[in-house]
This record gives C-alpha cells, sequence and structure tokens, in this order.
C-alpha cells in the first residue's frame, strides 16, 4: 500500500471503497494538511467532549452538539451558508415514508445555496456512545442509524451522508440501484493518528464536496466501481485463460502417456 494512503488500515470499510489508483489520482502529491491550529483547536474541542461524555456531565448535550459543529465547521471547512439545521434545512430534504409510520429529516445539512439549496450531505447526529450498526426504532421500522442513512438517501436521490454519534463519524454512500458503502473514522485517532484526519478532512470536506464535478467524492466513488469492474473484468479473463492453458497441458500429457 502506498504510503500515502496508509490510513485506510486505520479505518472500517463495509462495501466498495475508493480504489487505490483512483485516490493516487485524485490526490498527486498526498492529502491534503490540515493546518497545526484548526488540528488543535479539534483535539482540544474533542477532549472536553470526551470527558463530558464519560464523566455523565449536565451540559452533555450542548456540549455534544457543539462537538458535532466544531467537527463540521472546523475540520470541514463549513460556514454559516452551507451548513443548515433546524427550520433553515431545505423542506425538499424531508421524506415521507407512510409505509413505514415515519418521517426522516437530517439533523444537519452542507447544501449548495447556488443551485436552490441543493442538499449535498445530510447529516444525521445520535446521542454519544450510540452503536451505529446496531438496529433500533425507527417509528414504524426497526434497523440501524446506518441502514437508515442508506434507506434515506434513496429516497431523496442524494448519494453521499454522514452519521455520528461524535466520536464514530461514518461516511455512507448510497446511490440507487447499487450496494451501499459505510465507511468509520473514529475521532479518537485523529490525534494519535493524523492522517485519518487528514483524510477525513481531504474526502469530506466542503472542497470536496463542492468543487468540479469530476473531483467530488460521489465521482471518486464511482470510478473507483468503475475500476474495481474493470478489475474483475480483467481476472476473469485471465482466469479463463489459465484454465485453458491447464486443460491444454493436461491433453499434452494425456498424448504423451497414449
Amino acid at each position: 500500500m502506498s504510503r500515502n494512503h496508509e490510513w485506510l488500515e486505520l479505518i472500517e470499510v463495509s462495501g466498495p471503497f475508493l480504489a487505490l489508483p483512483v485516490l493516487r489520482e485524485a490526490f498527486p502529491q498526498g492529502l491534503e494538511e490540515l493546518d497545526a491550529i484548526r488540528a488543535k483547536r479539534l483535539r482540544c474541542a474533542y477532549e472536553e467532549w470526551r470527558d463530558a461524555v464519560d464523566s455523565g456531565d449536565s451540559d452533555l448535550m450542548q456540549l455534544h452538539e457543539a462537538w458535532i459543529q466544531e467537527v463540521l465547521r472546523t475540520a470541514l471547512d463549513a460556514d454559516n451558508d452551507l451548513l443548515r439545521h433546524g427550520d433553515n434545512i431545505p423542506v425538499a430534504a424531508h421524506v415521507e415514508l407512510p409505509e413505514h409510520d415515519t418521517a426522516i429529516m437530517p439533523d444537519l445539512a452542507l447544501v449548495d445555496s447556488a443551485r436552490s439549496d441543493l442538499l449535498l450531505l445530510p447529516v444525521h447526529v445520535f446521542s454519544p456512545d450510540t452503536d451505529l450498526e446496531a438496529s433500533m426504532q425507527f417509528g414504524g421500522v426497526a434497523c440501524s442509524p446506518a441502514d437508515r442513512m442508506a434507506m434515506y438517501l434513496r429516497k431523496v436521490g442524494s448519494p453521499l451522508g454522514l452519521v455520528t454519534d461524535g466520536e464514530r463519524w461514518m461516511v455512507v454512500y448510497a446511490p440507487v440501484g447499487q450496494v451501499s458503502t459505510f465507511a468509520s473514522w473514529y475521532a479518537r485517532l485523529w490525534g494519535q493518528e493524523p492522517g485519518t484526519l487528514r483524510a477525513f478532512v481531504s474526502l469530506i470536506g466542503v472542497r470536496r464536496i463542492f468543487g468540479l464535478e469530476e473531483d467530488r467524492l460521489p465521482t471518486l466513488f464511482e470510478r473507483s466501481l468503475k475500476y474495481q469492474d474493470d478489475v474483475t473484468d480483467a481476472l476473469g479473463e485471465q482466469v479463463r485463460r489459465a484454465v485453458e492453458v491447464l486443460v491444454q497441458a493436461l491433453d499434452r500429457a494425456d498424448q504423451d502417456r497414449n
């Protein structure tokens, strides 16, 4: 594995992820740098939040909300115009699921105001230490927070979402008609393994969400799927040729032995 992408070993991935050649093309000079001031600010904010969680601080919910906002603003560089919450989230982001007697609305969202508040990254926030892969009840449907986001993305027609409990930051890629991808970063590792934080910032940051179409994260996923399909086809062709060579060798050996 390229030294520039050793962080891949430190995140949890379920489903097809970004292919290494695609990452090399997207980041020819390596991951984006995060300046020391922003990195230190995040470390201090995380420690304060973690202490509040472990001690059961009476102001935990306010600190939890502040920590989530800190990551989105300091790490991902989202400003007030891009980051929406509450009544400022576009109505189009609201999804009704009458067959399950429930509705889904993101807690926060990154939107493109220049394109009629186009939803680009919905964020579902859960209380600290929530198991994002454990089944729970949402109205009339029982599913995990991760699967709920995938269901929401397919309904709303936006392939990329973010689910977090403050510690685990799970990127969900769920395009219609394709297998979902779930990739998780852990905030506790950001200080110990800076490469994981740089990868999170580089892939989910505003520049990667709002940049040129060919540089956006959903496009990188699409290119990775095509690359993986090409690799699968190539391996299939190699296996077919190998079987032919094996059969021919057996045939020659059979003839030699009469």
